[in-house]
This record gives structure tokens, C-alpha cells and sequence, in this order.
């Protein structure tokens, strides 16, 4: 068994090589290799993936992120999150997936981070004796219009074959809820809610001022970085059957959104839409302006027909949960953290922490 790790100059030489074009299997899209060479927060050295391999075959491999999280004393620590990791069905049960997150524990000196792991994947970690847990986050996925075309089958493979049913059952459902919505009376604000092209000097000021035990204090740099190098990218169709993990979409965008109320800047929004999913993974803004931020994400959504909205942002589920809305249903969902012990050794107290919908590769996809 042979274990190869690459850095930004040698992911950078893979990506162009013929192994890689020629590989059926592929351990990285290019949109996600080349937006690792970009990270701001990336050493030269640091491990970006690594693979391995059994008589020259690919039998496994493992992305990581490199990134910085800060304590409750702002504290830096480089660390590493773990994602996408995948082994060959015919050679499980043969500790790869072991040997890989050990090369990870080892590149990083066993300071690593994971969220959005399967229960199989979970299992694994508890198993190493490494971890501990960081947080659970409360969430919630609300549904503007009926979609069950799009969610079922992603659930269970058996949905595929109704797809044409379920989607005419929802546009059938849709009809009196797009009436509905359209008669909507909307919310009046002071505020105005301007989208810009990035993260400029003043927008950077206010984020450094709204992000007290802010978990990864990500700024203009590590913002405008995940804006122009998105993992998410349109036309990858070839790509997409070779590679386990989100490449392909049908539409994906960052918009980042200053609020504004006379000539003053009071917050900031970085949304992602992906299909008809909208996100929100970073939000800097008073809690009295949540009400009028949700009014303009309502408008985006009911204008350009998204269907879906997710959100772990503790004002904004909490304003969503006690608050009617234009949503047909919400439903609660989790999103966990998890951390090494060693580097959870330099946090004393995770309550205090945090950490917005966006943080480790969320923001991504």
C-alpha cells in the first residue's frame, strides 16, 4: 500500500497529468483543486490530498482544507478539515480509510476538524480514539414550494423512475402557492440591501467588528477567495461522473450583499444559491435587522423561484421558528463538529464559540 500526499505544487502538476485524465475515478474535481491552490490560508507545504494507492491503482483518498480556527481568547491554531474521503468498494475493510486519516493526523499534527460526515464515517472517527465533540448546531430547512421531484429521489434511488410524476405533482400544488405568493404583501423597510461584486475594505472593517468569539474569523481575503473559486461550477457533466462528490450544477452563485441604512453600513450577507437551494453562510448583522434581511432573502426566493432555504444561523432559525413566514413546511436538522483532542485542548469553553453556517468547506456547496 502506498500513500502519496500532495501539496498546491504538486495537486497543480497531478490535475495537468495524464494519470489524472486518464484516471475512471477521480480524487478531486479541478473547480475544488485549483480553488485549494488559491486558499489564502494554504502553506506550500500544507497536505491538500492525499491518495492511496495498491500496485499503482487508486484505492482511496482524502481532501483536506487547511485553515486557522481561533479560541475564546482569539487565539490562532492551523488546523486541517477533513473532506471527501473515499474508499473502493472492493477493498473495504482493509483500513485505508485508517491509513489516510492517519496521514491527515500525522501532515497536521493531529490538529483536525470534521463536520458533515456520514454515520459510516462517524463510526471511524469514534473508533480512532481521536476526537471529541465540538457542537451541534440547530438548523432549519424551509421549503418555499413543493419539491419533490428534486428531494425524494436523493433520499431513495427507487424516486428516480417517478420523477415525471412527482414533478408534475408539485407544479400541480405549486399553482395555488405560487398565487399565494405572488399576493404577498411585502415588509416595509428603511433598509437597502445592496449586492456588490466582494468583500471591499469597509465591508472588512464591520465583519472584524461583528465577529466577537468568531470561530474562524474569516475575512475580505478568505471571503472574496471562496466568491471567485468555487468547488460548485456549471458544465462539469464529464467530471461529475468520475468524481464521488458535488461538482456539477445547474446554476451556482456567491452574492455577497451590503446592508445599508441612509449612508451607514450595518451588516453583511454572503448567500449561495445552488439550483433552487439558497444558503446563507455568513451573516454579520445587528439582530433587530434580521426580520428586514429575511424580507429581501424572501423576495429572491419568490422573484427567481427557489424552493428551498438552509439555515444554522441561531437568530435567523430562531426569528423563523417564532415568526410566520411565506414557507409551506420547515423541518429541524443538525449539523455536528467535531475535533481532535489535542487541538481541542486549547478551547476551554465551546458554548462561547461562533461558528457560522459557512465555516470549514460549507460555504463550498
Amino acid at each position: 500500500m502506498e500513500i502519496t500526499t500532495y501539496n498546491a505544487a504538486q495537486l497543480n502538476e497531478f490535475i495537468r497529468s495524464d494519470e489524472f485524465r486518464s484516471m475512471p475515478v477521480i480524487p478531486i474535481s479541478t473547480p475544488r483543486a485549483i480553488s485549494h491552490m488559491h486558499n489564502p490560508r494554504a502553506g506550500s507545504n500544507d497536505v491538500l490530498l492525499i491518495i492511496a494507492r495498491d500496485t499503482g491503482r487508486m484505492v482511496g483518498y482524502l481532501g483536506v482544507l487547511p485553515d486557522k480556527i481561533f479560541n475564546e481568547r482569539s487565539e490562532a491554531h492551523k488546523c486541517g478539515w477533513l473532506s471527501c474521503m473515499w474508499v473502493d468498494p472492493e477493498v473495504r475493510g482493509k483500513g485505508i480509510a485508517k491509513k489516510l486519516i492517519g496521514t491527515a493526523f500525522d501532515t497536521y499534527h493531529d490538529h483536525i476538524l470534521v463536520t458533515e460526515f456520514t454515520p459510516e464515517a462517524k463510526g471511524l472517527y469514534d473508533r480512532s480514539g481521536h476526537f471529541s465533540a465540538l457542537r451541534i448546531n440547530d438548523g432549519l430547512r424551509c421549503y418555499m414550494r413543493f419539491n419533490l421531484h428534486e428531494v425524494l429521489p436523493k433520499k431513495n434511488e427507487q424516486y428516480k423512475k417517478l420523477v415525471p410524476v412527482l414533478a408534475a405533482v408539485d407544479a400541480l400544488a405549486n399553482v395555488s402557492i405560487n398565487m399565494r405568493l405572488r399576493a404577498r404583501s411585502p415588509r416595509t423597510s428603511s433598509l437597502i440591501f445592496e449586492h456588490v461584486a466582494n468583500v471591499d475594505e469597509e465591508i472588512a472593517a464591520l465583519i472584524k467588528s461583528q465577529s466577537p468569539n468568531s470561530f474562524e474569523k474569516r475575512g475580505a481575503a478568505e471571503l472574496n477567495w471562496i466568491k471567485e473559486y468555487p468547488w460548485m461550477v456549471t458544465g462539469a457533466e464529464e467530471e461529475s461522473k468520475k468524481y464521488h462528490f458535488s461538482v456539477n450544477a445547474m446554476r451556482f452563485e456567491n452574492r455577497f450583499i451590503k446592508v445599508i441604512e441612509g449612508e451607514t453600513l450595518k451588516g453583511f450577507m454572503h448567500l449561495t444559491i445552488r439550483d433552487n437551494h439558497l444558503k446563507i453562510p455568513y451573516v454579520f448583522l445587528a439582530d433587530k435587522h434580521i426580520p428586514d434581511a429575511l424580507e429581501h432573502i424572501y423576495d429572491l426566493m419568490i422573484g427567481q423561484c427557489f424552493n428551498m432555504l438552509t439555515v444554522f444561523h441561531p437568530s435567523i432559525v430562531n426569528y423563523l421558528q417564532r415568526h410566520s413566514s411565506p414557507f409551506v413546511y420547515k423541518r429541524g436538522i443538525k449539523r455536528n463538529y467535531i475535533i481532535t483532542k489535542t487541538l481541542d485542548a486549547h478551547f476551554s469553553d465551546h458554548a462561547s464559540l461562533r461558528i457560522q453556517d459557512g465555516d470549514a468547506d460549507c460555504a463550498f456547496t
